[in-house]
């Protein structure tokens, strides 16, 4: 299960470790990560004052008890003391960015060290999970750990947070069987029509998407990865922002009957309302095609209406976006049995896979990259930036041709630059234009064209 990410500030008593703490929640806070902060202690303190009303709810059996008055709320878990605080990380995952935590320098936490002259020696030198020394009394590190300056608080920020920072690639998906079936097929080898065998072809199935019961589209996709698909589906359309507007996600049915899985239910979150109405009523029909994201629409203005202008930058090497295709050639092990799927992938600026999806409908595999980056916790659409300890995609890297709808969902989820490995249409390029989003065509053999916005492109 996820965890927050968190990290421990350790050091002798009296060495400087809450002045810190004091002085970092600000500057974190001002760019946009959402803190706790968490005050460890190996003594057994009482967390209720002893005979009082939370004392003896606690020692009842509650699970959580709360003492509220006008100036906040405060809770306490009944888990086993040695268990609380790994728990509290996994109950929060997904409403902050970071916990910090003062002291448990015996705890399993990335540790950053305050030292002070004259208090004992260093820490680091006897744990090796200790990453940096914030200290002015040493010359060199007594350890692998990195020297910092107790007045250099940036300096101190920026080393917390890219320690934090995940450098893995996310996973390949698993191969999902129910995405080939077979057929008979016979060949022709130019002069014989051979017997008939068995061929791999992609299979392709109707999903329908409700929402409280009411039916909102339907698409043809290929089976599997469904989840994504809807969470994709809903942020290009507008109804959901992140993935805290979602409640439930799941297949209507049992497993086993005629059907089933070709139906999805999404549920809101408590307190969220997804207004799908004023999509309906610019669609004529229901009917997604796995060809299309954006069948039925009224007009091109209907189209562009919730497009917006994507911010400046990043600026990366042109590598990055010139080998950006060859990362499909990983994803595409459906397509290699059959050759009758499309591929999309999410990359960071440093071309480091964030997910990647295969779809007959190429709009399909999109949705399914957006949404697994919504559920997260990557894209937050209309928000601030989620977190500096996530890696931000910002290369979609997409199979066949650029059309219109391709651009459109990589501006609803704020991804700057499309790279596909065909042509662009003209409506692509104009929307890419309009959306400041960098668009690259014929993205093959580390060359491309560029079309729209190449000044975030590194050269020199």
């Amino acid at each position: 299960m996820s965890r927050v990410p968190a990290l421990s500030i350790v050091g002798w008593s009296g060495a400087g470790k809450t002045t810190l703490l004091t002085r970092l929640l600000p500057l974190l806070a001002a760019r946009g990560l959402r803190v706790a902060a968490v005050k460890h202690s190996s003594d057994a303190h009482a967390l209720h004052r002893a005979g009082s009303d939370t004392a003896r709810f606690q020692e009842s059996g509650a699970h959580l008890t709360g003492f509220a008055t006008p100036s906040g709320v405060q809770l306490t878990t009944a888990a086993i003391p040695t268990e609380a605080l790994p728990e509290l990380l996994t109950r929060l995952a997904g409403t902050l960015d970071l916990v910090l935590v003062e002291g448990w320098k015996d705890g399993p936490l990335p540790k950053l060290e305050v030292w002070r002259e004259g208090l004992g020696p260093p820490l680091a030198t006897s744990r090796p999970d200790v990453f940096a020394l914030v200290t002015d009394a040493l010359s060199s590190s007594p350890s692998a750990a990195r020297l910092l300056s107790p007045l250099d608080t940036d300096t101190i920020a920026d080393a917390l947070l890219e320690h934090l920072r995940s450098p893995r690639r996310a996973p390949l998906p698993p191969v999902d069987a129910r995405g080939v079936g077979t057929r008979p097929v016979q060949r022709w080898n130019g002069a014989t029509l051979l017997p008939a065998e068995d061929d791999s072809v992609a299979v392709e199935e109707p999903l329908e998407l409700r929402i409280n019961g009411d039916a909102l589209a339907t698409t043809m996709r290929t089976p599997g990865h469904d989840r994504e698909l809807a969470v994709g589906f809903l942020l290009a359309e507008g109804l959901i922002r992140s993935a805290e507007d979602l409640g439930t996600l799941a297949h209507c049915g049992r497993p086993g009957e005629e059907g089933w899985g070709n139906v999805l239910e999404v549920t809101p979150a408590p307190g969220v309302i997804i207004d799908s109405e004023p999509i309906r009523a610019t669609r004529r029909g229901t009917l997604t095609t796995s060809a299309c994201g954006v069948c039925g629409r009224r007009s091109v203005d209907d189209l562009l209406s919730r497009c917006v202008t994507l911010a400046p930058g990043p600026r990366l090497p042109p590598d990055v976006v010139a080998r950006a295709t060859e990362r499909l050639r990983d994803v595409q092990r459906n397509f290699a049995r059959t050759g009758g799927v499309h591929a999309a992938a999410a990359l960071d600026a440093e071309g480091q896979l964030l997910a990647s999806f295969e779809d007959v409908g190429r709009h399909n595999a999109v949705d399914k990259v957006v949404g697994a980056l919504v559920l997260s916790r990557a894209i937050r659409a209309g928000l601030a930036p989620p977190t500096a300890l996530t890696r931000q995609p910002t290369v979609l890297a997409v199979s066949g041709r650029v059309s219109f709808e391709i651009v459109q969902k990589a501006v609803m989820a704020r991804i700057p630059i499309v790279a596909g490995v065909s042509a662009a249409s003209t409506l692509a390029i104009d929307l890419a234009l309009r959306s400041n989003v960098t668009l690259a065509t014929f993205v093959r053999n580390g060359r491309f064209n560029v079309y729209t916005h190449p000044e975030r492109l590194e050269i020199g």
